[in-house]
Parts: C-alpha cells; structure tokens; sequence
C-alpha cells in the first residue's frame, strides 16, 4: 500500500512539473504575442520547430517549418490579425506524451475571432520549448454559432401565442425557406455530398443563408446508388458528422446505405437547405457588386439566383479518365469506368476483369466474386499501399478516434495538429510498425502475385492522403487473392480482341466485362462548362500539396475571391469545414477583404 501511495505521489508530482512548465511557456508565449515581438516568440522555439496555422493568423491552411520560416510568417501575421489572451486550457490536462514532450491545449483571442491550439514541449539545454504548435481559428467574437440555452427567452419556444388564421405547419415553413422565392443564399454550394452538407451546417449555424443543389433526386444518392459492398474504410468514430454524432450499436465500419440514409436524415435534422434534381447551366462573376449570378435548372424549373460566394463540393474527383485502348470500339462485351460502374447481379456467371488495383479495383472485384462472377482478374499496374481494417486501422487513427475517443473537438484539435509535412517525415514509423502487424497478410499476397509498397517516402497513408495513390483498407479481397480466387495480372491492357483483352505480356484472356479504375481528371476541369475558360484558368488546381507541404486549394483559397472547392473525406471535411464557414462569414460581415482569397491562392506542384 505505501508503494502505490508512494507511486501515486510521484506521478503527481510528475504531472504538476509539466503542468508548470505548460503554464510558464504560454505565459511568456502570450507575453511575446502582445508584445508582437518575433524575436522573442522564435526563442521560445526548439532547434527544429514547427507551427500550423489554420486560418488563425494567416486566414489560411499554413504550415511552417524552422525558426526563419516562422519569423517570415509571424512578421505580417501578427500585426495583422492581434494574437493575445493565451491561456491554458482547462479542460484538457497536460500530459507527458511518448516519453518525449509535454502536450498542453491552450485558448486564444484576436482582433475579431477565437482560437484554440496545441503546443509540444521538449527539454533542450535545460529549458522546455515549443517543438510543435498549433493555431486553430473555431470562431468570430461578435458573431458566434447559435446555441439555444434556457437563459435565452427570445426564443419563440418560450412564449407561444395564438396566430390568427391557419398556422403554417413545420414542412410548409421548410419549404418556403428552401425555395429561396423572395431572397438570395449568401452561399449556393454545387454538390450535396458529405463536404458541401457539413459547410452547410457550420454556415447555417452561423446565421448564413446557404443553399445546396444537387443533380441527384434523393439526398445521399451519391452513396446509395454505387455497388453494394461499398463500406467506408474509416472508422465510425472518426468520421462522424458535425452536431449529429452515430448510434453507438452502429458498426465501426459504414456501409454504403447506412451512409446515404443518414446524409438524407442529416439535412431534415440540421434543417438544411436542398435542392435536389437541379443542374447548374452557368455561373458568371460580377467583381463590383462581388455577387454571382447562377443560372439553374431545378426539376425543369428555371431558376436565377444571386450569392456572395460559390462553393464547389461535387467531390474530390473530376472528370472520369477513360484511356482510348486499341480494338475497344469492336469488344462486343461491356467496358466502363469504375465511376459508372453499378456492380451487383450483373457480375453473375460473366468473366471480369478490373484494371486498377486500387480501392476502387478491390472493392468492384470483391463485388464480382460475391455475384458469382464465373472468373476474376484484376490488372495491376503498379504496387499498391495495403493495410488491413482489423490492425492497421486503429493503429493508425485509434490513438484519437475509438469506442473510447476523446471528445470530438478535442480530437480533431489533437489529430490535426502536425503540419502535413511533418506527418509525412513521421509517417515511416507507424507505416513500418502496422506492416510488421499485417506480416502474414503481405507476405500471402506477395505469394499471389500482388505487389505492395510502403507508399511515397514509405509513409503510407500519409502522403496518399495529400497527394493521391493507390492504396486499399482490406476488408476482404485480400484474402481472395491469397486464395486465388481473384487472379492477378501484372501491366496492363494492350488492346481488346472482340471477345477479350490482350495483356502488355502478351497473355491473353476472354473477358464479358471490363472495369477500368483509371481514376479522374483534376476536379477543376468539371466547372470549366459552368464558369467558363476566363474563370477556370485563374484558378488553381485542386489537390496535391503546396511548397509548405499542405494540400492545396480544397477547402482553402481557390485564386478566385468567392470561388470555394469543399473536397476531402469526411474527417478532414468535418475537421477543415468548421474554420472555413468561419472565414466566409467574415467575409460577409467586412471584418476580412475577400481579395485574401486571390493573395493567397496556392502555387501550382512542383
């Protein structure tokens, strides 16, 4: 007993000595950022720092690497935006983290909005210092989201009276609402996946009239209408949706039905506003009133309607990319993007061969299989990054999002807080620790034929995450091909015979259909019909990485003003989204120039 009180005693002690050290270092952090001073904020620094901005100081996704890279930074941001109230965050404790850093949460003010942050402290010459800090933008002063409280008695919940005449019901005010008839959205977002539906709900929430169109009939048809053994490769509990969290009995892994019925429901719950079977015909820009003027088709109705800012969220992909193979037109099967591709009972009894050994390629080929396709072959072309959903996943996002997570702002704030650059340069160690993990499941698909890689920089995830590759979660076809049961060919098609393919080997095989998993064109080029060349070119392309390492252009600054691309998956869009509507909202309310948009445009990849 006096050994666990004597154990007790020293972690406590243990934990006031980082909690102290936490306190002392954001005390002479807040002091140095009143002052302005960047001199003195760089010594608080380590010898190898780090800092990401997200649209705090710099009204962007900034990530900073080195002493001379943050005094660049901080030398306009801080006049510019007024960092100051530093303050430990108390509702998170300071922790000793890896037996390397201290890791404390701390709040902050500007001019015009809040922030929270995260700051890591390791021991060099004595002295604690900042190896890596973040700075989050989560809202505006004079403008915060709405959160109805008991203290508010405006609200009309307090005080019903009668109305004379017939009360309008709940669906005839929605819908009066929605049809925007005698006023204009503020925000008109093309595309009502996951990304568009979340900034919807931050700008609603905000107080910003926005509209959502979409060509679909149903909300979450996106998802409810692809092949039937779709599933979502992350976890639940990390890709929960803003304000409207999962069922708890719900399974870790989504399918595709449970998705699209609760992207249907999310726009009820959250009383967003949708159009569905709309197409947008054109979008023109006025820079002096700095409205656009949007042209619609909804349902065969034509409509006009004016908005401060566009949004395009019609996903992360743009055009199908289908190549021209020699003898396609005379293949008297069925060829099709993987885009296009329905799957299901079609499969049954025919030969199928999937190029692309990607997500897209394992799922439409586990797809065949389980419709009894007679024969599988899927084509690679080039070694694939694998993990599987058992192991690999929870060791790579387990830490913060799991039956057990943290509070989800405080795990978004935790996750998100390396610049990209720095979790690439972090990323070969867990890479390397879940393949030791998955050994026996790499080392069959080797034997099968199938080639596998530890991703760009042997970062995995990572990297692919921000620049694109091929990479699959098993939840299945792993073992199909380990069992031979979908068959690998290496290369790929040289050319179609009428009843089959001819490999770049020379091997040939007879095939019914063919799924080309090819991938897609740069999600700008899917706007140029819609906002011309002049508009289209001005912008930057979507995707990739920026020369400071972070993912350009989607839910950042496109090069045009009031030009916005919302593309990312659903954790990322739940994370960035937030900041974002932000932002536009202080556009609205003229406490930030909208031309920051075309300043900061992000430069095209190296």
């Amino acid at each position: 007993m006096t050994q666990l009180a004597t154990a007790s005693t020293a972690a406590d002690a243990a934990s006031q000595i980082y909690r102290d050290a936490a306190l002392g270092w954001l005390e002479e952090f807040g002091r140095a950022a009143e002052q302005k001073d960047v001199a003195d904020i760089v010594r608080l620094f380590a010898a190898d720092p780090w800092w990401r901005d997200m649209y705090a100081l710099t009204w962007d996704l900034t990530g900073m690497h080195g002493a001379d890279d943050i005094a660049e930074v901080l030398t306009t941001a801080l006049p510019a935006t007024g960092l100051r109230d530093i303050a430990l965050d108390e509702t998170r404790p300071v922790t000793f983290e890896n037996d390397t850093y201290i890791e404390a949460v701390y709040t902050f003010t500007t001019d015009i909005a809040t922030g929270r942050g995260v700051v890591r402290l390791v021991e060099e010459d004595g002295d604690w210092r900042a190896w890596v800090l973040s700075t989050v933008l989560t809202g505006l002063k004079n403008f915060p989201f709405k959160q109805v409280t008991t203290e508010d008695v405006s609200h009309p919940e307090f005080n019903y009276a009668a109305v004379p005449g017939t009360r309008k019901t709940a669906e005839e005010i929605k819908e009066e609402r929605r049809a925007f008839r005698d006023s204009d959205p503020s925000v008109l977002i093309v595309g009502a996946g996951h990304s568009g539906m979340f900034l919807a709900a931050y700008l609603e929430t905000l107080g910003v009239p926005t509209l959502l169109v979409d060509t679909y009939a149903r909300a979450g048809d996106n998802w409810r209408l692809r092949y039937n053994g779709l599933l979502l490769h992350d976890m639940k509990w990390a890709v929960q949706f803003p304000y409207m969290p999962f069922p708890p009995a719900w399974p870790i892994f989504l399918s595709k039905d449970l998705l699209a019925d609760w992207l249907e429901s999310y726009v009820e719950h959250m009383r967003l506003n949708l159009w569905t079977s709309t197409v947008v015909n054109r979008a023109d820009y006025d820079a002096e009133s700095g409205r656009w003027t949007v042209e619609l088709n909804r349902d065969g109705e034509a409509r006009t309607l004016n908005s401060n800012h566009l949004v395009i969220s019609t996903g992360l992909n743009g055009l199908p990319k289908t190549p021209e193979i020699e003898g396609m037109s005379e293949f008297k099967g069925v060829v099709a993007h993987s885009s296009a591709y329905e799957g299901g009972a079609i499969a049954k009894g025919k030969r199928v061969v999937v190029v692309g050994a990607g997500s897209s390629g394992h799922d439409i080929a586990q797809d065949a299989y389980e419709n009894e396709a007679s024969a599988i072959t899927m084509v690679q072309r080039s070694a694939t990054y694998l993990i599987s959903q058992r192991y690999g996943v929870p060791m790579q996002f387990g830490k913060y999002y799991s039956h057990d997570h943290l509070p989800i702002e405080d795990a978004d704030l935790l996750a998100s807080v390396n610049p990209t650059a720095l979790a690439r340069k972090l990323g070969p160690g867990i890479t390397k620790k879940i393949a030791e993990t998955d050994r026996e499941l790499l080392e069959g698909l080797d034997r099968a034929g199938f080639r596998t890689t530890f991703g760009p920089e042997d970062a995995g995830l990572t990297p692919i995450a921000s620049t694109g590759g091929s990479y699959y979660i098993d939840k299945g076809a792993s073992r199909l091909i380990i069992d031979g049961k979908i068959r690998m060919q290496s290369g790929e098609i040289a050319r179609f015979t009428p009843t089959g393919v001819v490999y770049s080997d020379g091997t040939e095989e007879e095939a019914d259909i063919v799924v080309l998993c090819t991938g897609y064109t740069n999600v700008r080029e899917s706007v140029r019909p819609i906002l011309g060349d002049e508009v289209t070119d001005q912008l930057a392309t979507v995707w990739n990485i920026d020369d400071r390492g972070e993912v350009r252009t989607s839910m950042r600054h496109s090069g045009h003003e009031k030009l916005w691309f919302v593309a990312n998956g659903l954790r990322i869009a739940r994370i960035l989204g937030k900041p974002l509507a932000v932002m536009i909202k202080a556009i609205d309310e003229g406490l930030i120039d909208p031309k920051i948009s075309v300043e900061k445009k992000a430069p095209e990849p190296k």
